[in-house]
């Protein structure tokens, strides 16, 4: 069994190749926009919409006209690509199941004072590879790249997206899965918090680094000579770029966190066993603390990884009690936010509310697993 999965590396392009990796982004946003426009003044007229096969077939016919020669310079098949994505962003709209909106207007550079364009490209007749630590790209030519971990497979696609300043390429890869292991011997269920960041049923748990936290006193002062400094002018500028910069660390210390951490725990255990947490719920009160401590990109992260590794990834139920039950006894207790220990009513038991929170998510999630039939028999729990 073979997974899609994308590499990222990091794009070094001359000032010639990043001028025009900024033009074939606004070109892309301009494919979008002129099909969108398209589609809205075809609805209008007949209540109907243009879909790939049409918006294919209009991008060809409209080459043929002075005004728009632009098509001509961009890629083809990264044109098609944005027609793929209109169309798929319309057939959504209408899916009762997505609850996704009417696919809006792409603002430009002009309004935003942003440069986040994107585009992909398909790797046809080998036109997307890397050679020598560079790679090639269609009309734009050998790009060098930090190739920091090998490719698994051939190349299919290349989108090249500007974030925080630094161009990026994620190549679209087929991973081999490992076979899905028929004896299941150890079980471990996670607690994820704002005090640590995950602790596990076995007593292994992980801190939260709160990069956010840390770089908040930079984060301020940079703030402040922004505000100070007048809009438009090459201080202002300057700041701006510096706050961006910053920002994008963060971004990336976080993500490489989320990636150290899901690692080990898809490696560490052949049935893994999280809680369904409302994330989106959860940051209305306190949002920053929820997105310093990446939890919704943790169990997304953990989830494939342990598909790739072979392991048996669980979710028990969102509105299932898990915190202030009794590792010994399963007595149920109300507690405080502010409590990180108590004391059994029952059995006098004094325990970690964390640790007791993930040994309940272990024997939930291995109950419901013996009633879906994964498992057949208990298995012995963790020390």
């Amino acid at each position: 069994m073979k997974k899609t999965l994308r590499y990222n590396y990091r794009l070094k392009p001359t000032l010639e190749q990043e001028a025009k990796l900024v033009e074939f982004g606004s070109y892309a946003r301009g494919v979008w926009n002129l099909l969108l426009s398209e589609n809205m003044r075809r609805y209008q007229y007949d209540k109907t919409f243009l879909f790939y096969n049409e918006m294919a077939a209009l991008i060809k016919d409209l080459k043929q006209f002075e005004e728009f020669a632009w098509l001509k310079a961009f890629d083809s098949a990264a044109s098609q690509q944005v027609a793929r994505d209109l169309d798929a962003a319309l057939k959504n709209s209408f899916n009762k199941k997505r609850l996704q909106k009417f696919p809006t207007f792409k603002v430009s550079f002009k309004q935003k004072k942003r440069h986040d364009d994107s585009f992909r490209c398909v790797n046809n007749a080998n036109c997307i590879r890397i050679e020598k630590g560079a790679m090639s790209l269609p009309k734009i030519g050998k790009v060098p790249l930090v190739l920091h971990r090998k490719l698994a497979s051939a190349i299919k696609t290349a989108t090249i997206q500007m974030r925080h300043g630094k161009w990026y390429v994620s190549l679209t890869q087929e991973v081999k899965c490992k076979s899905a292991k028929k004896i299941l011997s150890t079980l471990i269920g996670y607690d994820i918090n704002s005090q640590l960041t995950v602790v596990g049923s076995n007593g292994w748990y992980v801190k939260n680094p709160k990069a956010f936290k840390k770089a908040s006193g930079k984060l301020k002062q940079i703030q402040v000579q922004l505000s100070r400094r007048k809009k438009g002018s090459n201080r202002w500028h300057k700041t701006k770029s510096r706050l961006n910069t910053l920002h994008g660390k963060i971004s990336r210390q976080r993500l490489a966190f989320a990636h150290e951490i899901s690692c080990t725990i898809a490696k560490s255990s052949d049935i893994i066993v999280f809680e369904d947490l409302n994330v989106k719920g959860m940051q209305q009160f306190n949002g920053a603390m929820v997105n310093d401590n990446v939890m919704g990109m943790l169990t997304e992260l953990v989830k494939y990884k342990a598909e790739v590794n072979g392991a048996v990834y669980h979710e028990i139920g969102r509105y299932v009690k898990s915190s202030g039950i009794c590792s010994c006894c399963t007595h149920e207790h109300k507690l405080g936010l502010g409590i990180r220990e108590f004391e059994c009513e029952k059995c006098g038991l004094v325990q970690c509310r964390d640790l007791a929170a993930a040994k309940s998510v272990a024997n939930t999630g291995e109950k419901e697993l013996i009633a879906n039939g994964i498992l057949v028999r208990a298995l012995p729990k963790s020390q």
